[in-house]
């Protein structure tokens, strides 16, 4: 697992109501699923048609254990490849069957052994849809049709990715089926995946179409795929509690489970409502087998949040994200209730508070610095008095941007500095209720430079004030 730390202040300053997102408590940790292979990183040499060894290059990609040997080496079987694939010095990532190690002693040295290239990735190169088929066959998870080919183009049914979560984990309960009220009238005793589809309902992992059907030849979505998988994933009921507590925290069914399995790099770009074909379910699968999720946080030092009302309000304040709290002032209950007056304080219980204040880490935001401005020290504050009245800050929150800010800034010589507010917001929703007539969030990233860079100005908008105004301030330094 990667871990990216950035450091993030965030202050949100608000003109009415709003709500707010904040970090949930738990983020849910998809466990990739375990089977009989492993993943080398090595140099090629061929051998024979039909072998290769894979050499060990470095020790952070290879492991002295494989199966039940050491080695700085492995053969493996090519049989089901073309041997033109494959040259003396190629640099290649190989998954292998480890659970059966084919012999070839006779034909080479007795301490050489090999086993069954299941797929294989080329350095700095995208693995096929293909290959990650091959990869799922190889491991008995994917099985091809009467002509012996998988058909990826085709559409998976109901009952045929159930029957495959399933048998993925291994899916079971101790329960006779006279036992379990099962309720779908269109699952015959003799059905061929009924024991399966029994188990499955049985562990929470599925429901029907209504109460009594389940449709079994009806395909199905990518998005309810992803909503069963994650579903099959969480083992006991701690993790199914914090699987559909996460959920509801990033939108519920179905957004919060596509949120999830997105941060945990089970799919990209996929449409969620599209019918889910073979291939889609053998890429999802694959990834599900071999993600290594990459993890940023961003660390939230100092969220503030003024609430600017009309007339004295009642306000609730919510606050969105995947990640954790490590403090709130006053605390944090669900969200804060709160009455707001029109100079900014607000009244928690009987006590009054100049702002709120929040502190935490968010998860999967890492800014992208395609476009910015390059900032020496000396033109810091000019800089940020300019930009900040731009964007729609008043003159107390620019000098409590700027007063925070500069201090931080202005320890490195230059500075790249991005207002990355549309990513921000996608990473962390505000809700206030009631809804603010004018919202408006800026977002600051910063990365140390040495002053030659070449960035892309970055287009500002105006931001105008009207009526119930939320006003959010914020940023983070990539480190």
């Amino acid at each position: 697992m990667i871990k990216k730390c950035i450091i993030f202040l965030f202050c949100l300053g608000l003109l009415f109501s709003a709500s707010v997102t904040v970090f949930a408590e738990d983020t849910y940790q998809f466990e990739k699923i375990q089977g009989g292979y492993s993943v080398l990183t090595g140099k090629v040499e061929k051998i024979t048609n039909g072998r290769i060894k894979l050499t060990k290059i470095s020790d952070d990609l290879w492991s002295d254990i494989i199966g039940t040997q050491k080695a700085n080496y492995i053969i493996l079987d090519t049989t089901n490849f073309e041997d033109t694939e494959f040259c003396d010095g190629d640099v290649i990532r190989a998954y292998f069957q480890t659970n059966i190690m084919l012999d070839y002693r006779t034909e080479i040295d007795e301490d050489d052994y090999t086993f069954e290239l299941l797929a294989y990735q080329r350095k700095d190169q995208e693995i096929s849809v293909v290959e990650m088929a091959k990869f799922l066959e190889g491991i008995g998870v994917l099985n091809g049709y009467e002509d012996g080919e998988l058909h990826l183009e085709r559409n998976i049914t109901r009952a045929e990715f159930t029957a495959l979560m399933v048998k993925i984990y291994h899916t079971y309960t101790s329960k006779e089926e006279d036992e379990i009220e099962f309720p779908f009238k269109d699952i015959p005793k003799d059905h061929w995946a009924r024991e399966r589809i029994i188990c499955a309902f049985a562990n929470g992992m599925i429901s029907g179409k209504n109460k009594d059907t389940f449709a079994p030849d009806e395909s199905i979505t990518i998005r309810d795929y992803i909503v069963v998988l994650l579903k099959a994933s969480a083992k006991n009921e701690e993790q199914r509690k914090l699987l559909l507590d996460t959920a509801k925290t990033l939108g519920g069914y179905p957004d919060g489970y596509l949120k999830i399995a997105k941060g945990n790099g089970l799919i990209a770009d996929q449409l969620p409502e599209k019918i889910a074909s073979r291939g889609d379910i053998a890429r999802i699968l694959y990834n599900a087998y071999n993600h290594e999720a990459t993890i940023t946080y961003i660390k939230a030092a100092k969220p503030v949040i003024y609430l600017y009302p009309e007339k004295e309000t009642d306000v609730n304040v919510k606050v969105s994200f995947m990640g954790d709290f490590t403090f709130t002032y006053p605390e944090y209950k669900d969200g804060w209730a709160v009455t707001a007056r029109p100079d900014g304080t607000v009244i928690s219980g009987t006590t009054e508070y100049p702002y709120l204040f929040w502190e935490g880490k968010v998860m999967n935001y890492s800014p992208e610095f395609d476009e910015g401005f390059l900032v020496s020290r000396k033109e810091t504050v000019s800089f940020l008095e300019e930009k900040l009245k731009i964007l729609g800050l008043n003159e107390k929150e620019r000098t409590d941007f700027i007063t925070y800010w500069t201090p931080q800034l202005i320890k490195n010589n230059f500075n790249i500095i991005k207002f990355d507010t549309e990513e921000y917001a996608s990473k962390a929703s505000l809700n206030i209720v009631p809804q603010p007539d004018s919202i408006i969030r800026v977002f600051m990233v910063y990365k140390v430079a040495n002053g030659n860079e070449s960035i892309k100005k970055q287009q500002l908008s105006a931001v105008e004030r009207n009526g119930f105004v939320a006003v959010e301030w914020g940023g983070a330094l990539e480190e």
